[in-house]
């Protein structure tokens, strides 16, 4: 049986291979999505209540189909679509009708531990219910996954930000020293991600076209930025990656120009990106498109000495939280990119890298203008499909 190394050995770098999985412990998805959690939840009261509608609006049908695009492993996989579950079964209880078939399709990237997520289930409210059916669908959601007009409710949630591959430079070594794009970076980077963007959320929205039924919803909710070019705090996340990647050349652990040659599959676009794409494709009509900030100071268990406010008032004087916020912030980014990095850089630089990123996020947090600013822009968005006549 070939090992892990050897399977990721022969995966172009530029593709998403997958999330640390269960067998990577401590740095694995499972173990590093809280922050993924609470992003979930800000969204969550308005899925519900969009599930909820759904099911009266096409008037109580006997069954629903719900997919889960992008559901990854760990104690988030089944959050999305149990939230829908258990939104449409109250609202069936609520009119006094028969519970309906629910059809739960979870999709993720083949490589994706879905055995992991299916020793979830006997102890997952689905389970309980007596009328839902799981079943993984694994593929990129850039292409074809199911049959045509076979989907009611879809949701994705942290997923839409990835590319299916690294966008294609105008000249080798472009965005020397950089692996994204950056505040003062050149305008023919940012041009080069946004038309893959493009590319991609276009047949990402084409696919969905074809298998989603008339009036059937997308909820997607993914990482963003407020404006048309982006600023050094959208940026930062990468911009510390790649000072840590240039760091470790600068000491000969890694090749220098592997560096210049890695441009992540990444992309968060502003609400023009989102706009122009779903308008061109015109299988949808926009119902909501916010967008909101998330921290990790949400998950942070306060101390006593962390609950006096400090002289910005947001109460978190503690002096330990930068460290805490780079400890966890680091995990993250490791726990989602390290596949794709060490597909590119190699295992042996994996330590060391991750090492020096969180030594670079906490001095970043306690820098004097972005202290504790550990905040991220998502955008939720939903569209409906519209009804052909």
């Amino acid at each position: 049986m070939a090992t892990i190394m050897e399977e990721e050995a022969v995966v172009v770098a530029t593709a998403v291979v997958r999330m640390n999985s269960s067998v990577e412990g401590k740095t694995s998805y499972a173990n590093n999505s809280d922050f993924q959690r609470v992003i979930a939840s800000v969204t969550r009261k308005a899925r519900r209540d969009m599930a909820a509608a759904l099911y009266r609006a096409l008037g109580r049908p006997a069954s629903l189909s719900i997919a889960d695009l992008g559901c990854a492993s760990g104690p988030n996989a089944l959050l999305m679509v149990s939230d829908a579950v258990d939104a449409v079964l109250a609202e069936s209880r609520k009119a006094n009708a028969p519970p309906p078939q629910l059809h739960v399709f979870l999709n993720d990237l083949p490589a994706n531990d879905f055995n992991a997520v299916f020793r979830l289930l006997p102890s997952s409210p689905l389970a309980s219910t007596g009328c839902c059916f799981v079943s993984a669908w694994p593929g990129s959601f850039y292409g074809r996954l199911f049959p045509d007009a076979s989907l009611d409710y879809v949701v994705s949630s942290s997923s839409l930000h990835f590319l299916s591959k690294a966008p294609r430079l105008a000249t080798e070594h472009l965005n020397r020293g950089r692996v994204y794009v950056s505040e003062a970076g050149p305008a023919a980077v940012l041009d080069a991600y946004r038309a893959q963007f493009d590319a991609d959320f276009l047949a990402f929205l084409s696919c969905r076209a074809a298998e989603t039924r008339p009036r059937g919803v997308l909820l997607l909710t993914f990482v963003a930025r407020r404006g048309a070019r982006p600023t050094a705090h959208d940026c930062y996340l990468w911009d510390l990656l790649a000072d840590a990647l240039m760091g470790m050349a600068a000491a000969g652990l890694v090749d220098e120009g592997k560096v210049h040659s890695f441009d992540a599959p990444y992309y968060a676009p502003c609400p023009d990106d989102l706009a122009r794409v779903v308008a061109k494709e015109g299988s949808f009509a926009v119902r909501t498109m916010q967008l909101f900030d998330t921290t990790r100071r949400r998950l942070r268990r306060r101390r006593p000495s962390s609950t006096a406010k400090n002289k910005h008032g947001d109460g978190d004087g503690d002096d330990e939280l930068p460290r805490w916020l780079a400890a966890q912030t680091a995990g993250t980014v490791r726990a989602v990119v390290e596949p794709m990095m060490r597909t590119h850089f190699g295992w042996a630089a994996m330590d060391g890298l991750f090492c020096r990123y969180r030594l670079l996020l906490e001095a970043y947090y306690r820098s004097k203008t972005t202290r504790n600013k550990d905040d991220i822009t998502n955008v939720f968005l939903v569209l409906e499909k519209k009804q052909s006549y």
